[in-house]
């Protein structure tokens, strides 16, 4: 009973927070023109964001129905709830096997032409290293991924937390940063999925690079 009170409590409490604190920020947002199209003509995507970013992504992708892909994990419970309660969808379980009940789930979604969510450094680690998960399901939709990360000129860095994550101060700045779509092939063998999948780690590292200096640039007043 406890538990499920606190599964029920905490959420609100986060989602009354991050309300509070979005009133009070601004937000500059790095789009790309590719990604622009895609989300002005309703195509399917499938957002790839670090796991230091988990907090405040449902919040910044409110009533977008997103397929999250989220661990059956305690935390998962509570990351559930805030997901559903910005207007988004879940589905729970692993990526990290491709043939997974959650991975075909999401595969689905993608199909319907919904958008999705992965974190593929999700839920333990290690940090920045992108997992296979979000390949499978790109190659086998032909949907693309896109990076998203997000950084705030006042923040608190949970710096014991292994994914090193961002809690933003009141009146902060978000710089929300979405990278350029990429395109998986469908017929990849083993050495060009592993190629890939580097590519997408490094397009998302790159991605979070841009928000962290533009993050930087804003709370040191460089007008430049």
């Amino acid at each position: 009973m406890k538990r499920k009170i606190l599964i029920w409590l905490l959420p609100l409490i986060v989602v009354w927070f991050q309300r509070i604190i979005g009133l009070t920020s601004r937000f500059r947002i790095l789009k790309n023109e590719q990604y622009e199209e895609l989300f002005k003509n309703k195509k399917p995507y499938i957002y790839s964001i670090w796991h230091t970013n988990v907090l405040y992504s449902p919040y910044l992708h409110r009533k977008k129905n997103v397929a999250v892909l989220i661990s059956e994990s305690k935390d998962g419970d509570y990351i559930n709830e805030v997901v559903h309660r910005f207007g988004n969808t879940s589905i729970r379980g692993s990526s990290s096997k491709g043939g997974s009940k959650a991975l075909k789930a999401v595969i689905q979604h993608l199909k319907k032409g919904l958008p999705a969510a992965f974190t593929p450094d999700g839920p333990r680690g290690p940090a920045f290293i992108v997992q296979p998960g979000v390949i499978a399901a790109a190659q086998v939709t032909q949907v693309p991924i896109v990076p998203f990360h997000y950084e705030c000129s006042r923040q608190w860095i949970l710096e014991r937390a292994w994914d090193k994550h961002r809690v933003p101060k009141p009146f902060t700045t978000f710089v929300i940063s979405y990278g350029e779509p990429i395109y998986v092939p469908r017929e990849l063998n083993e050495d060009e999925f592993e190629k890939m999948r580097l590519n997408v780690e490094e397009a998302m590292l790159q991605n979070r690079d841009k928000a962290i200096h533009e993050a930087e640039r804003i709370h040191t007043g460089d007008s430049k």
